[in-house]
């Protein structure tokens, strides 16, 4: 049996991306597998940074890795400003090695069974699956049967019907294992390690057995107030650490 980890989106809190590692290493992987978005928002991007490497954890490039490698750049100048607040100071806290190894992440990553990406297939660069509308643009352009992103940091998945349109549901706890049906394109969105959006502040970590074909997410607790002292002695924007309290 070969169980895959999928986790994103760890936006440099430390405190919540070494608790998911945890359960993870309790629970058993095989695998862990990185969505994406490493740094962003929080107040470590270099101890996320650095334990990403030491584990050896493949991962794809994220919107926020992107934009911390883009020095002088119009696409960093047209976002708005705490974004950019953010990217200057983490670009700061990177050595040039870590700049240029973020600057390598490939975009996608594929396997005979999946594929996985930061966020969706269809454009524009770092569009979302999110709703109903965005998953539909999205199996447009999804060539692989199942397959794994973040980006929005709910977790979620959509399979497209045999009349195209797709059905959403939201992932479960590990109480409700779902079994991934080949006959229909599935697009997975495994949440935020770092910074959940749905309304529940743990940090979001999805299970694959991939011969089951089955998975599951686990919510993990960890220690916000660590995360948030963090981001407010960077001088971060509140609303950084001030959203982590509620998961919004």
């Amino acid at each position: 049996m070969t169980r895959i980890a999928f986790i994103s989106d760890i936006h440099s809190n430390i405190d919540a991306f070494q608790s998911v590692l945890a359960h993870i290493d309790k629970v058993g992987a095989d695998v862990i597998l990185c969505l994406g978005d490493i740094v962003g928002y929080g107040g470590a991007p270099k101890q996320c940074l650095d334990l990403i490497r030491e584990r050896g954890i493949q991962t794809v490039m994220g919107n926020h890795d992107e934009y911390v490698t883009l020095i002088m750049d119009p696409r960093v100048e047209r976002l708005r400003p705490e974004i950019r607040q953010a990217i200057e100071w983490t670009q700061a806290q990177l050595s040039m090695d870590d700049l240029k190894w973020l600057s390598n992440l490939d975009m996608r990553m594929a396997a005979d069974e999946f594929e996985i990406l930061h966020a969706s297939y269809a454009p524009p660069r770092w569009a979302y699956c999110l709703d109903e509308p965005t998953f539909a643009r999205n199996f447009e352009h999804q060539t692989k049967q199942l397959a794994f992103c973040g980006h929005s940091h709910s977790p979620l998945f959509g399979f497209q019907m045999e009349n195209g349109d797709p059905l959403l549901d939201y992932i479960r706890n590990a109480s409700r294992k779902t079994k991934i049906d080949s006959k229909f394109k599935t697009m997975v969105n495994v949440g935020s390690v770092g910074q959940p959006r749905d309304k529940d502040p743990r940090s979001c970590v999805v299970f694959f057995e991939m011969e089951q074909k089955e998975l599951w997410m686990d919510r993990v607790e960890y220690d916000i107030e660590a995360a948030r002292a963090k981001i407010m002695d960077a001088k971060l924007p509140q609303k950084f650490a001030d959203r982590l309290l509620v998961g919004a």
